[in-house]
């Protein structure tokens, strides 16, 4: 008889299950042109990482005691510039691509394979978790996607009392999976430096969802689409079962 490879699928929410649309990403590089600053491709995905990086770090914190709110987003933008050494450039481009996030006025969208991936691993008998670093409960947040039926249990960081990736809240997540083994969970996330390497820290295997190939270089345990994660948790299960 063949034991489960993972008795637990956890999965962060934001860009992982849904996203605003156009992402904030998308929309800086995009007010970055109309402000005179031509991205090469590389540039590109620097500029993704490094926004990846911040929200993973205590930096965020800092910035927001620091800062009023639009210091705190020019800093940011400032920031990313910096990633991409073009700031000596253009002097005050960190406060005109804020100029134009005045008008951002992105859609909450559900991705398209959010509900069947969901609905699969529910129906192949997998304990399922929803871990964010938002403060509040994510439950109305998950009634509101239509995702709520699908979670034995949710965790946002504010409930944890700590942000992803510190092991506490992957921790905690496990006991509340019904005290799984770190070695029988994996994590799904879009953040390499929150969701990849905080679940890895603490013995839990970590799938990336990469749709531009940021981090190809960084870690191989990448899919494209959320989609794909079913066929690599049945590789993985295929894997086990072959051992």
């Amino acid at each position: 008889m063949h034991t489960r490879r993972y008795r637990a699928v956890l999965f962060d929410l934001d860009g992982t299950l849904r996203a605003n649309q156009p992402e904030g990403f998308e929309a800086f590089v995009e007010y970055a042109g109309r402000v005179g600053i031509a991205l090469t491709e590389e540039q590109i995905k620097i500029c993704e990482r490094e926004a990846h990086r911040y929200w993973a770090s205590d930096r965020v914190d800092a910035d927001m005691a620091r800062y009023d709110q639009r210091g705190f987003w020019v800093n940011y933008n400032q920031i990313l510039l910096n990633a991409m050494n073009v700031a000596r450039d253009c002097a005050d481009c960190a406060h005109r691509i804020q100029d134009l996030f005045d008008g951002y006025d992105p859609q909450d969208v559900v991705f398209a394979d959010t509900r069947p991936v969901l609905q699969a691993l529910h129906d192949a008998g997998y304990t399922l978790g929803l871990v964010s670093n938002r403060e509040e409960p994510l439950e109305p947040f998950a009634e509101q996607y239509g995702i709520r039926q699908f979670f034995a249990f949710m965790l946002s960081a504010g409930q944890a009392g700590c942000y992803k990736p510190d092991p506490r809240i992957f921790y905690r997540a496990l006991e509340l999976a019904g005290n799984v083994p770190p070695s029988k969970a994996v994590y799904i996330g879009d953040n390499f430096f929150a969701d990849v390497i905080g679940a890895l820290n603490v013995g839990m295997d970590a799938i990336l969802i990469d749709p531009r190939n940021v981090f190809e270089r960084y870690y191989t345990t990448r899919v494209r689409r959320l989609r794909d994660v079913l066929s690599l948790i049945e590789t993985r299960q295929a894997e086990s079962n072959a051992r």
